[in-house]
């Protein structure tokens, strides 16, 4: 079999999608895990595996067409969130009029949501949660042509209806996997702003995160395996993580490809202070730059100190609002004051600082707690702060909330970009308030000369300029100047 695992451009003209975090727009790329665990796990047994990311690499629907003319899989997997399930559809009638006996394999969090939108055929089949091991048995099953009644979590159309085989086990032991072949992929498109270093990389140390937060949707992976548990068991999964040891020897083997940047991006890097420090002795050496999400909450000195030494640039903390009434509401299980101690403690460190500001989460938000934020954010003054809109996507608390009380704007969810487009509507806080404010947090924060000049102060040559200027202007272009 000659499997090809695809991501199309934009069919639209509209801008390309995260389909790493799921739930917004590309300002930058970066290799999509999903995709790279799962080929990494069939490299060795079909004739042949390819990924092709073709947003990354600039590559446009022409290109496409003439991929597909000339292209000879037999099997094509499609990675796909709810903002990209239009384009993949489309994708997949482009081949089926080039290629009538291929295969079409979806996995990711809309498929695992919605299988049955997919199973129009019987030439598709739907890989619901994690995807790797369930999409090794689904192609080793249809290379034999035999045994698809006997593998779990798939979904498939038999001619007549759409079939569920019951849910496959979650991975209990993340160490299963294998370290991810990053030879599958050219790594050149990919960068973080934030981090200076290149060649850059994504790597995942733990899957899931202890929080309760009502409004969450997690990185797309994290997302398609809750999804798919809280189907079954109408519970949310337990975290699972790699061992410290793992966690080294998959950092000391992107070393040796010659990679200098990490982005990990586990929903909560921070489970305790041993694991750790246990890590960040093990790869203080290799000189790598990294970067990572957690609660602020999890920063003690003792990690942050660790962390420095060990090449973290900087910690993406999810703080959602200053109002402790707000955090309570969504559960978020802290206080502001802990996102000020986090602060605090890492930039002690030398560690720079993203906070992650959610507007409209809940009812009790209103103009004058968002005011409050504002207020708070600009007397901290850290180096980012990404500001969203919660927008409710199916399977969270928040979701069913709105569905319940008429907050949805449309009626249900519909497709937005979360860092200028809202759709839910409160009485007291309307759609068109919550895109205003959004819009005035970005220009006030972002344009206010001593954000500037100090950006301006912190860049290391002209490639890191160029790239902070071309990130700058994607963002701010996607989020002022069209209008989807």
């Amino acid at each position: 079999m000659k499997v090809t695992f695809l991501i199309p451009p934009v069919l639209d003209g509209t801008y390309d999608v995260d389909r790493t975090s799921g739930c917004n727009y590309n300002a930058y790329f970066l290799p999509l895990l999903p995709m790279l665990y799962s080929a990494t796990l069939l490299k060795d047994k079909a004739e042949r595996v390819a990924i092709l990311d073709f947003p990354a690499n600039k590559k446009t629907k022409q290109e496409l067409r003439e991929f597909i003319a000339r292209d000879d899989s037999d099997i094509y997997v499609f990675y796909t969130v709810f903002l990209c399930q239009e384009t993949d559809m489309l994708v997949r009638e482009m081949i089926r009029q080039a290629r009538p006996a291929a295969y079409f394999i979806f996995s990711g969090p809309q498929p695992t949501f919605a299988p049955e939108v997919f199973l129009d055929k019987d030439d598709t089949f739907v890989v619901r949660g994690e995807p790797e091991f369930v999409t090794q048995d689904l192609i080793t099953a249809l290379n034999t042509k035999s045994g698809l009644g006997k593998v779990l979590g798939i979904s498939y159309h038999d001619g007549q209806k759409a079939v569920h085989n019951p849910p496959a086990p979650f991975i209990a032991d993340l160490d299963e996997l294998p370290i991810p072949d990053r030879t599958l992929l050219d790594h050149r498109p990919y960068y973080n702003p934030k981090l200076r270093a290149v060649p850059h990389t994504a790597a995942m140390a733990s899957r899931g995160c202890f929080g309760r937060c009502t409004f969450c949707v997690p990185t797309s992976l994290d997302y398609a395996r809750e999804l798919e548990h809280r189907k079954y068991s109408g519970k949310k999964p337990a975290p699972r993580m790699h061992s410290a040891k793992r966690v080294i020897e998959e950092f000391r083997s992107i070393a040796a490809l010659g990679f200098k940047s990490v982005s990990v991006l586990d929903d909560e890097f921070l489970w305790d202070d041993k694991r750790t420090v246990e890590i960040c002795q093990g790869i203080k050496d290799l000189k790598l730059e990294w970067s990572c999400l957690c609660r602020p909450d999890k920063i003690s000195d003792t990690v942050a100190k660790a962390m420095k030494e060990a090449g973290c640039a900087y910690v993406d903390l999810g703080t959602e609002s200053f109002d402790d009434e707000v955090l309570k509401a969504i559960k978020k299980d802290m206080l502001a004051e802990d996102t000020d101690r986090a602060v605090e403690i890492l930039r002690r460190h030398s560690i720079q600082v993203e906070l992650n500001v959610l507007f409209g989460a809940t009812p009790v938000e209103t103009e004058a707690t968002i005011k409050k934020t504002l207020r708070h954010l600009y007397k901290l003054n850290v180096d980012y702060v990404l500001f969203s809109i919660a927008n409710p996507f199916p399977g969270t608390e928040f979701y069913a909330a709105a569905k319940k009380e008429g907050w949805m704007y449309y009626g249900d969810y519909v497709a937005a970009d979360p860092a200028k487009n809202a759709i839910i509507s409160y009485p007291h806080l309307s759609k068109k308030k919550l895109e205003y404010y959004v819009s005035y947090a970005y220009v006030s924060y972002y344009l206010h000369p001593r954000y500037l000049f100090r950006q301006l102060l912190q860049v290391k040559g002209p490639r890191d300029f160029m790239q902070k200027l071309s990130t700058a202007f994607k963002f701010f272009r996607k989020t002022f100047f069209t209008k989807k």
